[in-house]
């Protein structure tokens, strides 16, 4: 499929590539090299592939990692304005079935036919999706700092969870919002502790000072459907689920529950620890990813 795209993989800012996809460009980052078995990281919401960076590093001992930006986070262009408009049977654009859409079409430009995938917050339900879109291209899944709801009760409390959220996108505007101090109040959620150096923090706030608005409307509504729970449950590869006991994100009440919806899933807990853990924990990360994916009795 490399021939059917038009445009080359080229360097951008960051140390990122950029690959010309049909949407339009795609920026990505790259640890190890083929012939090591593919990885593929998803990033959350907010986000970009910049946070998955001291994981790749660790990782590329013994995998090819790339991480995406999705579009319209990082430095990936947002989907066109008339890309979600209705499409008979087809997903809407900014839904995880749609992302996930993107993000095979990359798979397809790096000959990757078949990865283990890691997928993190909201990557956590493009990855879902992709795995359940094709199975067959997906060995095992690792699924982390995710969780879905029970029903209608708690799938209205994360509505009104998001229009907070939202209300700090809108404050990305105000004159503090490039501060140290916005970069702490951020991160506080975030992590658990809040790491010593704040240009960790400043990498954090600048990505999310980069995500589109559009996008970041689009991608938070879209997410509240039950189509990732059901797409779960249909799952016939090996799935991990990597939650922290201290995540004000997304709260690990749920974590068994999601869990168990996999026919193969299983919990790990890691202590003491916020949102992004591979950041704030990446040796444990790590670990507990090279544990699940390079055991042979799953």
């Amino acid at each position: 499929m490399r021939h059917t795209l038009s445009g080359d993989i080229h360097a951008v800012n960051d140390g990122c590539r950029v690959v010309r996809l049909n949407h339009g460009e795609l920026a990505y980052r790259q640890a190890g090299s083929p012939p090591l078995p593919p990885l593929l990281l998803i990033h959350g919401w907010g986000g970009a592939s910049r946070y998955w960076l001291p994981a790749m590093r660790a990782l590329a001992e013994v995998f090819c990692c790339y991480a995406p930006d999705l579009p319209g986070f990082g430095f990936s262009a947002p989907l066109d304005a008339r890309a979600d408009a209705p499409n008979g049977a087809a997903p809407d654009a900014h839904s995880h079935r749609g992302l996930a859409s993107v993000v095979l079409e990359f798979l397809d430009v790096m000959n990757v036919t078949q990865c283990d995938v890691i997928g993190h917050s909201y990557g956590s339900g493009v990855a879902i999706a992709l795995a359940a879109m094709q199975p067959a291209r997906v060995r095992r899944l690792i699924i982390s700092n995710f969780s879905t709801f029970r029903d209608e009760r708690e799938r209205r409390m994360i509505a009104f969870m998001h229009g907070v959220t939202s209300l700090m996108v809108k404050a990305r505007k105000l004159p503090f919002a490039g501060s140290d101090a916005f970069a702490k109040l951020l991160g506080s959620r975030y992590f658990h502790r809040l790491p010593g150096d704040v240009t960790v923090l400043r990498a954090g706030l600048d990505d999310f000072m980069q995500m589109d608005e559009r996008t970041a409307d689009l991608t938070v509504k879209a997410s509240l459907g039950w189509e990732t729970p059901r797409d779960l449950a249909q799952l016939p590869m090996p799935v991990l689920l990597i939650h922290c006991r201290d995540d004000q994100i997304m709260p690990p009440r749920n974590a068994e529950y999601t869990a168990g919806l996999a026919p193969r899933g299983r919990l790990v807990w890691i202590d003491a620890c916020g949102h992004l853990p591979m950041v704030e924990k990446t040796e444990e990360f790590v670990r507990i990813v090279k544990q699940f994916l390079l055991d042979d009795n799953h």
